[in-house]
């Protein structure tokens, strides 16, 4: 009997042993993936910078016209385990617009970017720029998502268009600069005749030639 008791203990031992065993390789396969989800992330970020420094760099040399470009560049680093759409969305929904019980309006922030932008022209309807935010994703992702721009600008990285496209673009974009996803270059915004009518920089909107 006391033979059969000690195998027994003898038994649970090598099985705490085994689980034990088991459990360090777990907790070692785990910090190894820990390891490269974080050295993948920092990859991305990485990326994401040369991406931003690229941009910023040929904006200084030559004309980049693109609506979508910036914001997808934006986008991950809001939110990269989001797609896009997603993410844009979110952004939008997060910042730009005030959902009530009976309609959606822009918000206070994006009402008072309206206000700055019919200073340099733009008609800046609220109704039909909230609208316009709420299917920016699929305005951008349009084969001609590059604004057509003036012959008398030579250099910068451009967006706008027919409104209320270029109105919903500069809310979005300059808070984007205010959030800090966007930092170091200044957005000249066109709108539908190509004409720079003023520049989205720091979060702001300031004359063209005064940026």
């Amino acid at each position: 009997l006391k033979d059969l008791k000690t195998r027994e203990n003898i038994r649970i031992a090598e099985k705490d042993k085994f689980i034990a065993e088991k459990d360090k390789l777990i907790e070692e396969k785990d910090i190894r993936i820990a390891e490269k989800e974080t050295q993948l992330k920092d990859l991305k970020r990485q990326l994401l910078q040369q991406e931003m420094q690229s941009l910023q760099e040929l904006s200084r040399v030559k004309v980049i016209a693109n609506n979508r470009a910036l914001i997808e560049i934006a986008m991950q680093q809001y939110k990269s385990d989001l797609s896009l759409t997603k993410g844009l969305e979110m952004f939008v929904n997060e910042h730009l617009l005030t959902v009530g019980r009976d309609k959606t309006t822009l918000s206070m922030y994006g009402r008072e970017v309206c206000n700055k932008l019919r200073n340099f022209g733009f008609a800046a309807k609220e109704d039909f720029v909230q609208k316009e935010l709420k299917n920016l994703m699929h305005e951008i992702s349009k084969p001609l998502h590059r604004p057509h721009v003036s012959g008398k600008i030579y250099t910068g990285y451009v967006v706008g268009g027919e409104p209320p496209l270029a109105e919903a673009l500069a809310i979005v974009i300059s808070k984007l600069q205010e959030c800090k996803f966007v930092k170091n270059l200044d957005v000249l915004l066109v709108d539908g005749e190509g004409k720079c009518k003023c520049v989205l920089s720091n979060g702001d909107i300031v004359e063209y030639g005064e940026a």
